[in-house]
C-alpha cells in the first residue's frame, strides 16, 4: 500500500483565518500567570508555575491512544528508552490548556533554533542523570566513608549544574524575554547561586576534595613464612596516587618503569566487610581525612541536591521534540508551531497535513512513498461533524488518525505535522475503532459498539473530539443506518469537532437534513476519499482486460457527496478472491472443468 499522509479538503479557509481570535488566545495564555513565583521555588520547563511538575491524570484513554497510533512518535520522543515511555506517554494524554501550550511552544522553539542551547542542556542533561545515577547507588552503600564521598560527589554535582545551566541561559539571553520558563529558570539559578548558603558550599567543595584527593589508594605489607605462606599482614602507607595493574618483573627489578605500578593485575576487594581486621584499622586511619569532611559536609545537610532532579527528563523530552522535528523535515516534510485558538472557537485548521504515523515509518524521502498533503478544515462554516466515506484502503483511517494525533502533538506544546495550523484546544479525545467481538456471553458486536456510544455521549463535552471509525457494522444495512444518523445528530446537537467514518454512503447524503432538522452549530458536512477512474488499467494495476476498467486511490479527502461505492471488488481483485478469480484456482487445481466465466 503506497505511504500516504492524511488530508481533508478546502484550503480557502485556512488560508484566510481570523487572526484576532488567535491573538487573543496568545494573550490570555501569556498572562495567565501574571505574578512571577518566588525566585527560590523550582522551576519546571514543562509546566507553568503552580502546575503539578509531572504529568497529571490522563485524559486520554490507552485505547484511544492505540487507535491514533503514536507508538513510533513516543519512542522517538522518549529516546527508544523504555522506561521513559510512561512519562511521554502521560503527556501526550494530558491535553495542555493554553497556558501550558504556549509555555512549551516558546521554550521548545529557543531550544530548536539554538544550537548552541540544544549542546549545553544536553551536557547538562547527562550531569543530572550522573548525580541521580549515583545518589542512587548510596542505599546500597554500607560503607560510611563511602556515603561520606558520594554525598560530597553529589553536591559537587549539584553546584556544577546549578551555576553551569544559569551560565548556558545568561549566554542565550536574547531568548529569556520570548520563553517564560527559560526566563524563570535563569531568576531561580540566579537567586539560586546568590544566596549565601550556596557560595558557601561552592567555596568549601573544592576544599573538600581536595582533602578526599589525598587518599588514593593504600599500601599494605604482607610478612612469609619460609615456606612462603602469608603470616601476617598491617597497613604501610596511605598515598594520593593511585596504583597501576601489573608491571613486567624485569622492569621492576632494573629499575624500569613507574613504582607505582603492581607486580599483578588489581583485584576487587570488598573494602566494607566488618569482619576484615585490615578494614577496621584503615577505616581509623582515614577517620583523620574522612571525619573533618563528614563534618563539614553536615553543615550543608538542608541543601537539597535533588531540587533539580526533574529537569533530567524535561530537558530529555524537549531534545528528542527536536529530533522528532528534524527527523521529519529531513525527509523533506513539513512541521510548524500552532496558533492558539480560543477554546470556544471549537476550529482545527491544518494546510498541508499528513499522518505522523506512517511518515515515521518510511526511512526515505516522502515523495518516494506517494506522501500526499492536503488541508484539515473543521470549524463552525463549513463543518465540525464530519461523515467520511470512500474506497476501501483510501485513506479514511489514516485521516482520522491524522486529526487526533495533530491535538496530541498540538497540547503536548509540540510543532504538528503540517504546514501552517490554527487549533483550539480540546479537553478530551473519544474514538472507537474496529474491535473483535466481545467473548463475554451474550454480548455481540452491536452490543459493544452500543455500549461504547453510551459511554461515549455520557461523558463528551462540545470542547472534546470524538473519533468513530467503522462502527454499527454489527447489523443490518437499514438498523445501521437509523442509528448512525441518531449519533450523528446528537454529535451536531453536542456542538463538537467529530469524524464519522462509514460505509453507509446514505448517511452523508441526509447531512443538509440533519443540518435542518437537528438545533446546534456544529454543521455536518460530507468527507470523501478520492478515487480516479483508470480505463487503461484492471483492478490489478495492468492493462485493461475485457475492458474493465479499474480506479486509482487519490487518497485526497475533500468535501463532496457520497460515491456510493466502496470498491470492494477491486480489492477482492488484488487478493485472488474475486469469483472470477476463484472459479480459474479451481479449474486450476482440477476441481471443476474448464468452463466460461459467468
Amino acid at each position: 500500500m503506497p505511504f500516504v499522509t492524511t488530508t481533508v479538503g478546502v484550503p480557502e479557509a485556512v488560508h484566510t483565518p481570523s487572526v484576532a481570535p488567535a491573538e487573543t488566545a496568545a494573550e490570555t495564555a501569556a498572562g495567565a500567570g501574571l505574578a512571577d513565583p518566588d525566585p527560590l521555588q523550582p522551576v519546571s520547563l514543562l509546566w507553568p508555575p503552580g502546575r503539578v511538575h509531572s504529568p497529571g491524570p490522563q485524559r486520554v484513554e490507552a485505547a484511544t491512544l492505540a487507535d491514533l497510533d503514536v507508538r513510533e512518535a513516543i519512542r522517538i520522543l522518549s529516546g527508544s528508552d523504555p522506561n521513559r515511555d510512561a512519562f511521554v506517554t502521560a503527556i501526550l494524554a494530558e491535553l495542555g490548556d493554553a497556558e501550558l501550550i504556549l509555555y512549551r511552544q516558546d521554550v521548545l522553539e529557543a531550544i530548536l533554533e539554538d544550537q548552541q542551547l540544544r549542546r549545553g542542556l544536553s551536557e547538562i542533561g547527562t550531569l543530572i542523570a550522573d548525580v541521580v545515577q549515583l545518589r542512587s547507588g548510596q542505599g546500597r552503600a554500607t560503607w560510611s566513608m563511602t556515603v561520606i564521598a558520594r554525598r560530597l560527589m553529589e553536591l559537587e554535582g549539584y553546584v556544577r549544574i546549578a551555576t553551569q545551566l544559569r551560565d548556558e541561559l545568561a549566554r542565550a539571553s536574547g531568548w529569556l524575554g520570548r520563553s517564560r520558563a527559560l526566563r524563570l529558570l535563569h531568576a531561580h539559578l540566579a537567586a539560586l547561586t546568590g544566596t549565601a548558603a550556596f557560595r558557601a558550599l561552592q567555596e568549601e567543595l573544592p576544599v573538600l576534595r581536595a582533602t578526599l584527593d589525598k587518599v588514593r589508594s593504600v599500601t599494605i605489607g604482607i610478612n612469609l613464612t619460609r615456606d612462603l605462606s602469608p603470616d601476617s599482614a598491617t597497613i604501610l602507607s596511605i598515598s594520593a596516587e593511585r596504583v597501576e595493574g601489573r608491571n613486567p618483573l624485569l622492569d621492576r627489578l632494573f629499575g624500569r618503569g613507574s613504582a607505582e605500578k603492581a607486580l599483578s593485575p588489581l583485584h576487587d576487594v570488598d573494602l566494607g566487610n566488618p569482619g576484615n581486621v585490615l578494614n577496621r584499622d584503615l577505616q581509623k586511619l582515614l577517620g583523620a581525612v574522612v571525619n573533618p569532611v563528614a563534618n563539614a559536609l553536615g553543615r550543608h545537610t538542608h541543601v537539597n541536591a535533588q531540587s533539580l532532579d526533574h529537569l533530567e527528563r524535561e530537558i530529555h523530552f524537549l531534545l528528542h521534540a527536536v529530533a522528532l522535528t528534524r527527523r521529519l523535515e529531513q525527509a523533506g516534510l513539513p512541521t510548524c508551531r500552532p496558533e492558539i485558538a480560543l477554546e470556544s472557537e471549537r476550529v482545527t485548521l491544518l494546510t498541508d497535513a499528513y499522518n505522523v504515523g506512517l511518515a515515521l515509518r518510511s526511512p526515505e524521502a516522502p515523495e518516494e512513498h506517494g506522501i500526499i498533503t492536503n488541508t484539515v478544515t473543521f470549524d463552525g462554516t463549513l463543518g465540525r461533524v464530519w461523515i467520511l466515506t470512500g474506497p476501501n484502503r483510501g485513506g479514511k483511517t489514516t485521516y482520522t488518525r491524522a486529526v487526533g494525533q495533530a491535538h496530541l502533538l498540538f497540547q503536548a506544546g509540540l510543532r504538528v505535522c503540517a504546514r501552517s495550523a490554527r487549533l483550539s484546544p480540546i479537553t478530551s479525545i473519544y474514538s472507537h475503532f474496529p474491535t473483535p467481538e466481545s467473548e463475554q456471553l451474550g454480548m455481540g458486536k452491536l452490543d459493544e459498539e452500543a455500549q461504547r456510544f453510551a459511554e461515549i455521549f455520557r461523558v463528551a463535552l462540545p470542547s472534546s473530539l470524538i473519533l468513530l471509525n467503522e462502527v454499527l457494522a454489527g447489523t443490518s444495512a437499514i438498523e445501521a443506518l437509523g442509528l448512525a444518523t441518531d449519533a450523528v445528530r446528537a454529535l451536531r446537537l453536542l456542538g463538537t469537532r467529530a469524524i464519522y467514518t462509514t460505509h453507509l454512503h446514505e448517511l452523508p447524503a441526509r447531512a443538509e437534513e440533519i443540518n435542518a432538522s437537528t438545533p446546534g452549530d456544529s454543521r455536518v458536512g460530507s468527507l470523501v476519499a478520492g478515487a480516479e477512474l483508470d480505463a487503461d488499467a484492471d483492478t490489478n494495476g495492468h492493462a485493461g482486460q475485457a475492458g474493465q476498467a479499474g480506479h486509482r486511490r487519490t487518497f485526497r479527502i475533500q468535501p463532496g457527496p457520497p460515491q456510493h461505492v466502496s470498491y470492494a471488488s477491486e480489492i477482492a481483485e488484488q487478493h485472488g478472491i474475486s469469483f472470477a478469480q476463484l472459479q480459474r484456482l479451481f479449474e486450476k487445481r482440477g476441481v471443476l472443468p474448464p468452463g466460461p466465466v459467468p
